[in-house]
């Protein structure tokens, strides 16, 4: 096969445009941004709760305080990320080219939308957590696992990493064709946390609800929040198999490969983002109706296994699509 030497290096000259900073700094914003986002609205959401509560019950409002704290962490997720992205980001040249900014542009914007959903979902639960603890003590317990399920989900897009690699070795490609597969990385991740984050949260109003009067069933009624978690895993998977996938168009990486991973990543996250939605819904009505009539117990989790392998079924599609 020959090789065109021009092609080759219009290729090189348009992976060390000028732009390519642009999409890293993005992501710096990105990072920092959404998660910020999310934690004020974690911390605004809770601390309405707390203030709430605190009316009849002061003696609580240290205890109650642990969702503001962990709403305030999701924000140190976005600062360690916006950290590190921004200081790998130059001037635009053979050592950082455009692949460079596509990869850490979905590297920010996965940190920050993940951190967004993590600190809606902790707003949401930690509201009706501290209220409900105000009327029920041993809700203490079930309000601090499910925070924690909340927590987890901005956790998982500091699995991103971020590869800076050049070869000049290879066919014409488009300079381009890097930033699909990157976005279908990346909304591999963000729908299905999304997702997860709508599931816990919906889930968590309605075992708050109900462990006022029920307090023995908070353990049992934890299940939708945990299969809603599971959501997001998901979507850590797939977002790390198309991840290390993705190469510079330099390297052979061409337009196909990167429709391709979009499509997968678009098919598990918005599978994702569905499963959650339906898990949250079943979750909260679910633990009200076990709450009077326990024998709902088993139907509850026959409903919330048809919702979680939707997700499943987006998993599967997109691991077909990205590793053939």
């Amino acid at each position: 096969m020959v090789v065109d030497q021009n092609a080759i290096d219009g290729i090189v000259s348009a992976e060390q445009a000028m732009y390519g900073p642009f999409f890293g700094s993005l992501g710096v914003t990105a990072a920092m941004a959404f998660a910020a986002a999310g934690s004020a609205y974690g911390t605004a959401k809770a601390g309405t709760g707390i203030a709430s509560m605190a009316v009849a019950r002061p003696d609580l409002v240290m205890k109650a305080i642990i969702p503001v704290v962990m709403a305030g962490i999701v924000a140190i997720y976005g600062l360690v990320v916006a950290v590190i992205v921004s200081g790998k980001v130059e001037p635009g040249g053979v050592n950082y080219t455009i692949n460079s900014g596509f990869s850490q542009f979905a590297g920010g914007l996965v940190c920050g939308v993940c951190g967004l959903g993590a600190g809606y979902a902790i707003g949401i639960a930690g509201d009706a957590g501290v209220r409900a603890l105000s009327q029920q003590p041993r809700m203490f317990v079930g309000m601090i696992l499910i925070l924690i399920f909340a927590e987890v989900l901005g956790l998982y897009a500091n699995n991103f990493t971020y590869r800076m690699s050049y070869d000049l070795e290879t066919a014409e490609r488009a300079a381009y064709a890097p930033f699909f597969g990157y976005m279908g990385a990346a909304s591999a991740q963000i729908f299905t946390v999304l997702g997860a984050a709508y599931g816990t949260a919906k889930s968590a109003v309605g075992i708050c609800s109900m462990g006022v009067m029920r307090p023995e069933l908070i353990m049992k009624s934890v299940i939708p929040v945990i299969m809603a978690g599971i959501i997001g895993i998901y979507g850590l998977v797939v977002a790390m198999v198309l991840k290390g996938k993705v190469t510079s168009a330099s390297q052979g990486y061409d337009l196909n490969k990167g429709f391709a991973h979009l499509a997968a990543g678009l098919t598990c996250g918005l599978c994702g983002l569905g499963a959650g939605y339906a898990i949250g819904i079943v979750g909260d009505a679910g633990v009200r109706g076990t709450a009077q009539q326990p024998r709902l117990f088993v139907g509850m989790i026959l409903i919330l296994i048809f919702s979680e392998v939707l997700g499943l079924y987006g998993m599967i599609v997109a691991l077909i699509l990205g590793t053939s």
